[in-house]
């Protein structure tokens, strides 16, 4: 306040008689005395512009803070909550589907994956290990350490891991790849399967052909692998001698050590190769042979 405004109000007082003239004499001594202050400017537009789009700043800022720890917040929340209705489960580490649920990324990437119930996986997989029990269809190539798979699986790319274990059913469009496979029911690759150690008893189907180091097969139903190379090759019938339940047609099988029961193949080249029963076998070329007397080899040639 300033001391003109002061005195004035001294005055008022001294006149209302709520002071003294002697106390009145002394404040206004005291306040002559001093030296004026000066007088503060009236603020402007332009500050009071600079005033306000500061707090607005300030204000949104700290808004957009608030938001920031609500969404990191439901994140938290979203990873670690059962999803009704959608039968998902998320976190960090694992991704679980119960019932029946949709998951999709691009990647999805986890350590683990479950599915039991309907799944469906919408983009590629990246995990350390994939279960299935029931059906779950991959809509996206599969890269994981480990795959396991009781009941209905299909993958619509590439499926690579380093084992594979399947019982059920097993469909993939693009080509396999793995250290140990083992199928038991129906495999169907449309690409190639290329692994270590080939097991299968069912049905097997794989447009692509089979490379591996060890292939063993039981047929259980119709069987149709256009070309299988190995080190080492055995085909078993089931169901007894009178009464085989499967087949195998291939266009070509190469190995060291082949051994083959209920297949009709136009090449059969190996070291030690023995056509076992129910063999129809075009040519077959080896430096060690034996045929079954059930069997026909229209043609056997010996290595040059």
């Amino acid at each position: 306040m300033r001391r003109q405004d002061i005195l004035r109000r001294l005055e008022e007082r001294l006149a209302r008689g709520e002071i003294s003239e002697k106390t009145y004499l002394e404040i206004k001594d005291r306040y002559e005395s001093e030296p004026e202050e000066p007088e503060e400017p009236e603020p402007t537009m332009a500050d009071l512009g600079s005033t306000i789009g500061a707090a607005v700043a300030q204000a949104t800022q700290d808004a957009g803070h608030a938001a920031e720890e609500a969404v990191r917040a439901v994140g938290e929340a979203m990873r670690a909550v059962e999803f009704s209705g959608i039968g998902a489960r998320l976190s960090d580490e694992t991704i679980k589907i119960v019932g029946s649920g949709v998951v999709s990324g691009n990647p999805v990437k986890t350590v683990e994956f479950r599915s039991a119930g309907s799944g469906r996986v919408q983009g590629p997989l990246i995990a350390q290990t994939a279960r299935v029990a029931g059906a779950c269809s991959f809509e996206g190539d599969v890269t994981v350490e480990e795959f396991r798979s009781a009941g209905s699986a299909r993958v619509a790319g590439r499926l690579k891991a380093e084992e594979i274990e399947t019982s059920g059913s097993l469909q993939v469009e693009g080509d396999v790849e793995a250290e140990e496979l083992s199928a038991s029911g129906s495999l169907q690759v449309r690409g190639k399967v290329q692994v270590e150690e080939f097991r299968s008893s069912g049905a097997v189907r794989i447009d692509g052909g089979l490379k591996a180091e060890e292939v063993m097969i039981e047929l259980g139903g119709t069987s149709k692998i256009p070309t299988i190379e190995a080190e080492e090759i055995r085909v078993q019938a089931t169901g007894g001698f009178f009464r085989v339940r499967g087949e195998l047609t291939a266009e070509r099988i190469e190995g060291q050590e082949v051994e083959l029961e209920a297949t009709t193949a136009g090449l059969v080249r190996g070291d030690e190769v023995r056509i076992g029963p129910h063999c129809r076998i075009d040519v077959v070329e080896a430096k060690e042979l034996v045929v079954h007397q059930s069997s026909e080899v229209r043609e056997r040639r010996t290595p040059s």
